[in-house]
Parts: structure tokens; sequence; C-alpha cells
């Protein structure tokens, strides 16, 4: 089971929901029983332009989950 949901994540990645920093455009929760993959894409600087595959622990919980993405777009 995942312990972050799609929404959980997109709310640590956009805290004010507004900056939309970074956008989740494809969420595939649970792929292999321990890991969850999200398509991410980069809004604005210093992630504006790019997107990425992002493989995340699907023990994480989404702060941590959040971290992971900004790493993978930095």
């Amino acid at each position: 089971m995942t312990a972050f949901t799609e929404a959980t994540l997109v709310a640590q990645l956009d805290s004010v929901a507004g900056g939309r920093t970074i956008t989740v455009e494809r969420y595939n929760p649970n792929i292999d029983g321990t890991l969850s993959e999200i398509y991410a894409v980069g809004v604005v600087a210093p992630y504006a332009g790019r997107a990425r595959w992002i493989q995340l622990t699907a023990a994480n919980n989404a702060s941590q989950a959040a971290l992971v993405v900004i790493a993978g777009l930095a």
C-alpha cells in the first residue's frame, strides 16, 4: 500500500496552491508493491522545461516523496 496519494503529493509540491512549481502529469501507485512512479513536469524555475519519470518508494510519506521529486528534477 502506498503511504501517500497523488493529492497529498501535489499538496506538498505546491503547498500554497498557486505556484504550481511542479505538476504531476501521471501517477502510477504501487507498480510492484514497493515502488510508485510519477511523470513530473517542472513549470517554473529552477525546474522549468524538465520532465521525468520518477520512481518513489511506496512506503514514503508525501513530504518524503516530494523531496525525491524535487531532487529528480533538479
